[in-house]
């Protein structure tokens, strides 16, 4: 069974024409939708779809973009496919993973998409070392300071358990000790 899929990203738009050219190849059930390709998940009807297909059926696209805006959405997607034993082709770009040049072309794809993702993580790390190089600081703001410290010092010299000075600055008991401990080495 040919399986189709037809997307358009916003309810403006038409879906008639894909509709017709998945009809013309023989497409016997057609799932649609209006929503933004960009992320796999937030698309019902191609989770429908992909939970529809059986092995033997072929799952069938106009246009690669109609199906995934990301090299590694639309990897993940034919891989979820080839585990059910279902073919995917996109009409208009001629990629049949029924074929072996379709099969080539996505493995083409998947390698695409690991370069995207190294390309991706050596950006990353090359903008936390420059930010860490200017003195920008990652992760959340502290909440104890030298000043509080202070506080809680003080407390604890008239008698205030740190149990109680650590409930009363929102903090564990640990922290407390550690913001103490820090304070005190710096000081000697």
């Amino acid at each position: 069974m040919k399986v189709g899929y037809a997307r358009v990203s916003s309810s403006g738009q038409n879906l008639q024409s894909q509709i017709e050219s998945l009809q013309a190849i023989g497409c016997e059930k057609i799932f649609q939708e209006k929503v933004s390709g960009r992320q796999y998940d937030n698309r019902e009807q191609l989770q429908e779809a992909i939970d529809f297909v059986r092995s033997g059926d072929t799952f069938v696209v106009t246009r690669l973009d109609r199906c995934s805006r990301s090299v590694k959405d639309l990897h993940q997607i034919i891989e979820t496919l080839n585990s059910k034993e279902v073919d995917f082709k996109a009409t208009q770009q001629e990629l049949d993973t029924s074929s072996s040049s379709g099969r080539l072309m996505i493995g083409l794809l998947s390698i695409v998409s690991a370069f995207e993702t190294d390309l991706r993580a050596e950006r990353q790390a090359e903008g936390i070392s420059s930010a860490l190089k200017r003195g920008v600081k990652f992760g959340a703001k502290s909440k104890f300071d030298e000043e509080r410290t202070i506080q809680a010092i003080d407390m604890q010299s008239r008698g205030i358990t740190n149990q109680e000075i650590a409930d009363g600055f929102g903090i564990g008991r640990s922290t407390l000790l550690r913001y103490i401990k820090q304070y005190k080495n710096q000081e000697n």
